[in-house]
């Protein structure tokens, strides 16, 4: 059997090479020429797997090790019956804990404080689910709006978009459509950027296109500079806009999810689902081998710092993604690399998750704090 693999894809190698041969690929690049005589293709987000790319092949499965599947033409799949798995809900920690890094980069700086402010998410899928529980644990005032989830059990505060938008704090999260009775594509344009208020955070790190990047910078000139913006997705990916990577306080080449751990579960979840595919044992390689541990295990708290403090400099010990935004613009400004984006992608500098390390804290409150923030949690 033969297998293409994004090079992207941690441990591809390892956990499918039982199976068959296993190729690595640039999964930008690829190409019919590539696939058309291959069994399994297994991508990332930028591969577009299309007609164009499969018709003609001898490919059976597709196996996407992302969340999201807006790069899949899965009307095409079904027809051709070519089976289809993806990994939902594999890098949900990871861009949670994006978030919070890029919250607690703010609060080191410049001091935004936002533990007590109100909070908005905008879509509720298993990263945007995953981003607002970690904000109610934290007692915050949180809402999300997604039309396709309302419900009224209560599990979650429903609002309408006008709401979010007078938020302390927007978290992106909705996939990028372009069709259908709610699209996404530029649905944070101009008119609702008009009603944000100065002061706001805004955390993009769902899909590029969401947002109207010509008009957010239309918007941030009008606030004299006073948005604070951690933007990990962009419009024209693998291109990126400059002057507005230049005014953000983080920009980052979308690797929100690009945990050690959330990859390796991504690969973890395609493995299995191509196992069930030729109804094979999926106990070959346990998920116990298949996930990394961290590099810290622990971590002690021992300072009285307020709360909002402690938490940050948690976080970056950690995970600071502050790492991240100078590694983009420095390698922007060196200029060397043919696609600096997918450059930093591929070479990126691996981190783990916040629920790689216990931290043993001396009271109740910072346990529960640091708890809710996705941290493993002691009390000494």
């Amino acid at each position: 059997m033969k297998i293409i693999a994004d090079e992207n894809m941690p441990n591809a190698k390892a956990l499918f090479s039982h199976l068959g041969s296993v190729e690595l690929v640039n999964g930008r690049t690829l190409t019919h020429e590539q696939v058309k005589n291959v069994d399994v293709l297994l991508v990332r987000s930028v591969t577009k797997v299309t007609r164009e790319l499969l018709e003609g092949s001898t490919v059976r499965f597709v196996g996407s090790a992302t969340i999201g599947v807006d790069h899949i033409d899965l009307d095409y799949l079904a027809k051709s019956n070519i089976a289809f798995s993806s990994a939902p809900g594999c890098n949900a920690d990871a861009v949670a804990d994006y978030v919070f890094s890029g919250l607690s980069h703010l609060y080191m700086t410049k001091k935004i404080s936002w533990l007590g402010k109100k909070v908005g998410i905008i879509g509720y899928g298993n990263v945007g689910k995953t981003v607002y529980d970690r904000f109610a644990s934290m007692g915050c005032q949180v809402c999300v709006y997604d039309p396709f989830k309302i419900d009224n059990s209560g599990a979650a505060n429903f609002v309408t978009l006008d709401e979010i938008l007078s938020c302390d704090v927007i978290s992106l999260h909705a996939p990028l459509t372009r069709s259908g009775p709610f699209p996404t594509k530029g649905m944070i344009g101009r008119k609702e950027l008009a009603r944000l208020s100065s002061g706001v955070a805004i955390i993009s790190a769902g899909r590029g296109g969401v947002i109207e990047e010509s008009a957010l910078l239309e918007r941030y000139k009008q606030l004299d500079g006073n948005i604070h913006l951690v933007l990990d997705v962009w419009d024209g990916e693998p291109a990126i806009n400059q002057e507005l990577a230049s005014v953000a306080d983080i920009a980052t080449p979308h690797i929100a999810g690009y945990s050690k751990q959330g990859r390796e579960k991504g690969t973890w979840m395609v493995y299995q689902a191509l196992c069930e595919f030729l109804q094979l044992n999926s106990d070959v390689v346990t998920k116990h081998d298949a996930i990394s541990a961290g590099w810290f295990s622990s971590v002690n708290i021992n300072s009285s710092s307020p709360h909002e403090e402690m938490l940050a400099r948690s976080v970056q010990a950690i995970y600071d993604v502050a790492r991240d935004d100078a590694r983009l613009r420095y390698k922007y400004r060196e200029n060397k690399e043919k696609n600096v984006f997918d450059w930093l992608r591929k070479h990126y500098v691996e981190r783990d998750e916040l629920n790689t390390c216990i931290i043993h804290a001396h009271n109740n409150d910072a346990c529960n704090l640091l708890s809710a923030a996705g941290f493993s949690v002691e009390n000494k």
